[in-house]
């Protein structure tokens, strides 16, 4: 006797430098799902480019540029434009493209950190401020 197991069919993926390219502005065209990937839990989002659609994972970078743009609630994602960027990174040892998803207007600071304009020294209620002070060292 054979024992199976249940696959959902995920849809169609656009292919990261091919269907979206860095600089584009696509749209967020569904409120994102958890999927268990190569690598673990990956967060899949359908967007819409011109001229297809199709899903993208985001690394949780992608995911937190989102909730600062937009906030917690994915619902509230939906039909947004948002600007990809592919940039050139070390991961593991090899040089490849890491594609993140940010609010269109946000720039990358000297620091390597994504910034919206109006947002630069914000400070949102969930992010807790310590008091230089209150370090032991």
């Amino acid at each position: 006797m054979a024992i199976y197991q249940k696959k959902v069919s995920l849809g169609l993926f656009l292919d990261k430098g091919n269907d979206i390219k860095d600089g584009d502005i696509v749209e967020v065209a569904n409120e994102g799902k958890e999927s268990e990937g190569k690598f673990g839990l990956q967060n899949l989002f359908l967007m819409k480019t011109e001229t297809k659609e199709g899903n993208v994972a985001f690394n949780q970078t992608s995911v937190n540029n989102m909730i600062d743009a937009f906030g917690k609630d994915s619902l509230n994602w939906i039909g947004k434009k948002v600007k990809v960027w592919a940039i050139l990174s070390n991961v593991q040892g090899k040089m490849t493209k890491v594609y993140y998803f940010t609010h269109p207007e946000a720039t990358l600071s000297k620091d390597g950190e994504f910034v919206i304009p109006g947002q630069e020294n914000v400070i949102r209620p969930e992010e807790e401020v310590i008091d230089p002070k209150d370090i032991p060292f």
